[in-house]
């Protein structure tokens, strides 16, 4: 099938052969090609910053600026990076996160710390941490690497082993966990304030103090001492405040006696004085009633305890008022 055979299929006129169109001309494709060039940079002259976020403009490798959140306007060329500055990542020591909810131990030499009395004990701990500014952490410092996280987790262990070292063996045991962790952070982000690495330390978390097992039976030992210490010091107390309050009470008793001793003493020898002065004023007006009172008065007491015996021949008691008198008759 030739060209002309062809051209008849298509609906051409067998005497005149059909014509190929006009290519455009080139205005057109500079349209086109002005089209093209307005798309891309209308979608390449706007970027969003995420909730939480900031990001840094370059342009031609150098730094533009840092912007927040939200919606900006830039030029085509320039290079947007973002950083989410609300994340917070970790710093793991002495033991690694391998799947959520599982532990192992990474390097029991991160976990040895030596103590003020030069003691030793193994902590892990964690140290939070989120990127505070932008242009510090990665123009400043380029900071995108392993080998860059670990300098900085150096730093931050560096640190923390000096708090270790500034505290006693038994606070870190005991109740100076807190105290650890707060001095801790604020002596790290000290550190990275000073050299601008442009992460800020979140929290420090101690997740275990131990003692090394090599001495973890003599620990239970000296820990099972205290113990008793304790609780012979805790009877003794009790038994001593005991004693001291039945002390206490026994002394109060006597001294309650006393006082009462005392007010009937002075209530006696009250009433004798004012019966010895009413006496007195009577025998000076009277004196022979007087004698004779106070004669009758003691025969009185002097019958009441006198056991006075008759013989009269027989065998029976008879009472001379309230005195008995036993009779007893001769034989």
């Amino acid at each position: 099938m030739d060209f002309e055979k062809l051209l008849k299929l298509a609906g051409g006129d067998d005497d005149e052969p059909r014509r190929m169109p006009a290519m455009p001309g080139l205005w057109v494709w500079g349209l086109i090609v002005a089209v093209l060039i307005a798309a891309y940079c209308a979608m390449n002259s706007f970027y969003t910053v995420p909730l939480g976020s900031q990001a840094l403009l370059f342009r031609f490798g150098s730094y533009l600026g840092t912007t927040d959140q939200g919606l900006h306007f830039k030029a085509p060329w320039t290079e947007v990076l973002r950083f989410d500055v609300q994340e917070i990542r970790r710093f793991e020591f002495g033991e690694m996160t391998e799947v959520a909810g599982r532990r192992y131990v990474q390097d029991e030499s991160e976990q040895k710390m030596v103590t003020a009395d030069s003691k030793i004990l193994l902590i892990s701990w964690v140290a939070q941490w989120r990127i505070s500014d932008p242009y510090q952490y990665f123009v400043t410092n380029n900071i995108n690497n392993d080998n860059d996280f670990r300098l900085i987790s150096g730093l931050a262990e560096a640190d923390f082993r000096k708090e270790v070292a500034s505290m006693k063996y038994e606070d870190i045991l005991t109740t100076g966990k807190v105290t650890l962790s707060a001095n801790s952070k604020a002596r790290i982000l000290g550190t990275f304030d000073q050299l601008g690495v442009g992460i800020s330390i979140v929290d420090v978390l101690i997740s275990e103090v131990k003692v090394p097992p090599t001495v973890q039976s003599s620990y239970n030992d000296v820990e099972t001492a205290k113990q008793a210490k304790a609780s012979a010091i805790n009877e003794a107390e009790a038994y001593a405040n005991k004693t001291i309050e039945e002390a206490k009470g026994i002394a109060q008793v006597a001294v309650n006696n006393a006082e009462a001793y005392k007010v009937n003493k002075v209530a006696d020898a009250t009433a004798m004085s004012t019966r010895l002065k009413s006496l007195n004023e009577m025998y000076v007006s009277n004196p022979e009633l007087v004698r004779t009172n106070l004669w009758y008065e003691n025969m009185q007491d002097i019958m009441e305890r006198l056991n006075i015996i008759f013989l009269d021949g027989t065998n029976s008691n008879i009472f001379l008022g309230d005195v008995p008198i036993s009779v007893v008759g001769s034989q």
